[in-house]
């Protein structure tokens, strides 16, 4: 407008060009607001990347799944994570930071060379394995390792072969013939591994125990801390995500969610990663003593930041307690499809 006020004042055969002039000027200097980059409403929405949703997990409070986040420290569940700190569950890294071990996010691409992903075995005497092992639960694959494990050197990644924590277990129970869903988690992992990576498994199940002995104070507590020291030290470590069956001991008890969510931070605080992990329940037997207890099992995995649970049905008891072998496979199986799923694998 200012130039339209000078040229009117000037000569009349003049007043055209100017007047062109400014138009064109006018035309190249506007710029386009595309909206606040960095500012993407997840909550329960249908954004980009919705495949990373949480099924299976009854009212999940996971904000954020599967979208895009722009400019952000993490990157949602299945999301893309441009010029991010940390990609999301199932994202990819642009221009991140600490790929590879530090700072990636749970299960992109940390890095472009190997890693070994790690996953820890946790819970009570359904997790450590009761039903007599067979020959189809062996495994030959050096893909998958395990830290220690029953009858194998402690301190060190050994082929893993059941059951995976460590012996004895309780008294009445030889837990060194057993099997637990742990190992066929990891089978099931295997076939969507990245090609030149390597999976850890690190069993601290025990049996007959409440949650108690797991958290800070506990007579467990301190073995859950050591193992995950050793951990940290292999080579392209990368803790990945949890799988827990526990409740028997606790059954009903309503404060069991809160201390799952405690054992949680817990682990990630002696794993020292500023990022979330998969953290995957199990439903105790229908068959058994304490189903009513699945009810609190759907609570905790509503109250982790990345919780889930799979389901029992069509499972087996062997007693009132345990799975029989079909049904460990089927849990451990379980375990492993939700764990790919929650990774984005």
């Amino acid at each position: 407008m200012t130039q339209m006020n000078r040229t009117l004042r000037g000569t009349a055969t003049f007043l055209l060009l100017p007047f062109l002039a400014l138009l064109a000027a006018s035309g190249c200097g506007e710029s386009s607001s595309p909206g606040a980059t960095g500012e993407v409403d997840n909550t329960g929405g249908a954004g980009p990347g919705t495949g990373g949703a949480s099924t299976g997990s009854t009212g999940s409070t996971n904000a954020g799944t599967g979208g895009a986040s722009t400019s952000s420290t993490n990157a949602g569940t299945g999301g893309d994570s441009t010029g991010s700190t940390s990609a999301g569950a199932g994202g990819d890294a642009t221009g991140a930071t600490g790929t590879g071990g530090g700072g990636a996010g749970t299960g992109g691409a940390p890095s472009s060379g190997p890693t070994f992903h790690i996953f820890m075995l946790m819970g009570q005497s359904n997790m450590a394995g009761v039903a007599p092992k067979q020959a189809s639960d062996q495994n030959s694959d050096q893909r998958l390792k395990v830290l220690g494990g029953c009858n194998q050197p402690a301190g060190q990644w050994n082929l893993a072969n059941p059951p995976l924590s460590d012996c004895p277990g309780e008294s009445r129970i030889n837990l060194s013939t057993s099997v637990d869903p742990g190992i066929w988690f990891g089978k099931t992992l295997l076939g969507k591994l990245r090609e030149g990576d390597t999976i850890g498994l690190i069993g601290t199940a025990e049996s007959g125990e409440s949650i108690n002995t797991f958290i800070s104070g506990g007579s467990h507590h301190q073995t859950i801390l050591n193992k995950i020291a050793k951990a940290k030290t292999a080579e392209n470590a990368r803790f990945a995500g949890i799988i827990f069956h526990q409740g028997e001991t606790d059954n009903g008890q309503s404060s069991w969610p809160g201390k799952v969510v405690q054992l949680y931070n817990e682990v990630k605080a002696a794993w020292g990663v500023d990022y979330d992990v998969p953290f995957i329940l199990g439903e105790l037997p229908a068959g058994g003593c304490c189903s009513g207890h699945n009810n609190l099992v759907h609570q905790a995995a509503d109250m982790l930041p990345e919780g889930y649970w799979v389901s029992q049905e069509g499972t087996k008891v062997m007693d009132q307690y345990h799975f029989d072998h079909a049904g460990v496979v089927l849990m451990g199986t379980r375990y492993g499809e939700k764990m790919i799923e929650a990774l984005g694998w």
